[in-house]
C-alpha cells in the first residue's frame, strides 16, 4: 500500500491524497485554497473512485477538473454532494469575476454531477476486494471520515471534531491500523463552546448598545447556521445575506443529518433573507447581518464593511478560521483589507470568537489513542511536529507533498 499527498499535506487548503492497493488507486478529496490567487493541488493520476468527505472547497473545489480526462465514480453523503455542486458552481462565477481564470467550467460542475453516487452513513460500501464504511466525522451536517478495509484497515478522517455543537454531534471513534488525520489545529486548544458562545452574544448586545452595527462574517455552509442557532437566544430579529440562505433551505431538505432539525427550523424564524440591494440597506440599518465571505475575500460582506469601515461604534465579529494571504487574515493582522483593488482601513471595532469545527490538540490526540493505530499519518496543517511530538508508541508520518510513501 501506498499514498501520496497532491496538496495539504503541511498546509491548510487544495487538499487531495492518493492511495494505491492492489492495483486499485483511490482519491481522497481534491480540493482548492480560495484566495487572491486561489491555489491548487498536483494533477492526479486516473482514479479508480473519489471519495469527499464534505463540501468545503478546500476539499471539493478541484473536482470538476478531473472530469477534462477521466470518468469514475464520486462518494459522498447526498447532503455532501449537493452542498458541493452549490459551492463549485459559485466557485467557477467568483474565479472568473475576479479575474483568475478557472480551470475548468460550469459544463464539468454538471459532467462531475453525473458521477455522483450517494452513500449512507453507517452503512457499508464494496469495491472489489475493499469494504469502505463511511462514519460520521463531526464537521458539519454530512462530513463523513472514510474506514477501507482489506487485509488491514485505514481511517481518513477528512476534516474531525469531537465536541456536540447545537447543529451537529461529534464524531464516532473507529480502531484502525493506519491513521490519516487532521491536524488543523496542532498545538492549539479551543476555549470552551459555552464560554465563547456567552461573549459572543454579550459583545453583539454590546456594539447594538453604543448604537454600531453587528456584522458577522461567515462561511455560508455550517457556520451561518450554527451561529443561527445561538443567535436564537438573543430573541431579536437579524439578517441574513448571501449563499447561506440557499444551504438553509438545503439543511432543513436533509434534516435527518442535523442534531435538531425542529430546533433548526425555530432559529430561522429569527432570520431575515437578504434578497436584493434594497433589502441589503435595510439589513445595514437593522443593525446585525450575517454575511458571506467568511474569509471576507468577496460576496455581499465587502458591501457591509465598505459602510461601517469609518465607524468606531460598529463592530467585525470573526469566527472562521483566516487562512494566511486571505483578506480576512489581513484585517486581523494589519486592521486592513482589499475593497476593489483599494486597501481600506477598518476603524470598526474587530472581534474573534472561535466557533471552530475541528478538533483541537487534545481532542486530537485522544483521538489518535483510541484509534489503537499503529502507523499515522498527520495532513492538513502547518504545525504538525508539536502534534508528532506528544504521540507515542505509534509510528507517525509527516508527508510532504508530491512523494510517494509505503505503509
Amino acid at each position: 500500500m501506498k499514498f501520496k499527498f497532491l496538496g495539504g499535506a503541511d498546509e491548510v487548503g487544495s487538499l487531495g491524497m492518493v492511495l494505491e492497493e492492489k492495483g486499485k488507486r483511490f482519491l481522497f478529496e481534491y480540493g482548492i485554497t480560495p484566495g487572491k490567487p486561489p491555489k491548487f493541488p498536483l494533477d492526479s493520476p486516473k482514479p479508480d473512485a473519489v471519495f469527499l468527505t464534505h463540501a468545503h472547497l478546500d476539499h471539493s473545489g478541484m473536482l470538476p477538473y478531473l472530469t477534462l480526462k477521466y470518468s469514475m465514480p464520486v462518494y459522498g453523503t447526498p447532503l455532501t454532494l449537493e452542498l458541493t455542486d452549490l459551492l463549485l458552481r459559485d466557485s467557477v462565477k467568483v474565479m472568473n469575476l475576479e479575474g483568475y481564470n478557472s480551470p475548468f467550467d460550469i459544463e464539468n460542475v454538471d459532467s462531475l454531477k453525473r458521477l455522483y453516487v450517494n452513500i449512507s452513513l453507517n452503512k457499508k460500501l464494496v469495491i472489489d476486494d475493499f469494504e469502505i464504511l463511511p462514519l460520521s466525522s463531526g464537521h458539519i451536517p454530512g462530513s463523513t471520515m472514510f474506514m477501507l478495509k482489506n487485509e488491514r484497515s485505514l481511517v481518513f478522517t477528512g476534516d474531525l471534531q469531537t465536541i456536540d455543537t447545537h447543529l451537529i454531534n461529534g464524531c464516532t471513534y473507529p480502531e484502525t491500523d493506519i491513521l490519516f488525520i487532521e491536524s488543523t489545529y496542532a498545538g492549539k486548544e479551543h476555549p470552551p463552546r459555552e464560554l465563547t458562545e456567552a461573549r459572543f452574544l454579550k459583545k453583539i448586545e454590546e456594539i447594538l448598545e453604543r448604537k454600531g452595527k453587528v456584522i458577522i462574517p461567515a462561511f455560508a455552509v455550517s457556520r451561518t447556521q450554527e451561529l443561527m442557532m445561538v443567535m436564537q437566544r438573543l430573541e431579536m430579529e437579524y439578517w441574513v445575506d448571501g449563499m447561506s440562505n440557499a444551504v438553509n433551505q438545503i439543511f432543513a431538505k436533509y434534516g435527518s443529518y442535523l442534531k435538531d432539525a425542529q430546533e433548526f427550523k425555530r432559529a430561522r424564524k429569527w432570520a431575515r433573507k437578504v434578497r436584493n440591494s434594497s433589502d441589503r440597506k435595510r439589513a445595514l440599518e437593522s443593525g446585525i447581518v450575517i454575511t458571506t465571505g467568511g474569509m471576507l475575500e468577496g460576496g455581499p460582506v465587502l458591501y457591509y464593511l465598505e459602510h461601517i469601515k469609518n465607524d468606531p461604534k460598529s463592530g467585525v465579529i470573526i469566527t472562521g478560521y483566516q487562512v494566511e494571504g486571505t483578506n480576512g487574515r489581513m484585517l486581523l493582522d494589519t486592521g486592513f483589507i482589499d475593497i476593489n483593488g483599494v486597501k481600506e482601513k477598518i476603524n470598526a471595532e474587530i472581534i474573534t470568537y472561535d466557533f471552530s469545527a475541528h478538533a483541537g490538540n487534545r481532542d486530537l490526540l485522544n483521538f489518535i489513542e483510541k484509534s489503537r493505530a499503529e502507523k499515522v499519518i498527520l495532513f492538513h496543517g502547518e504545525n504538525r511536529e508539536i502534534l508528532l511530538s506528544q504521540i507515542e508508541n505509534k509510528e507517525v508520518i509527516l508527508p510532504k507533498p508530491g512523494e510517494y510513501y509505503e505503509l
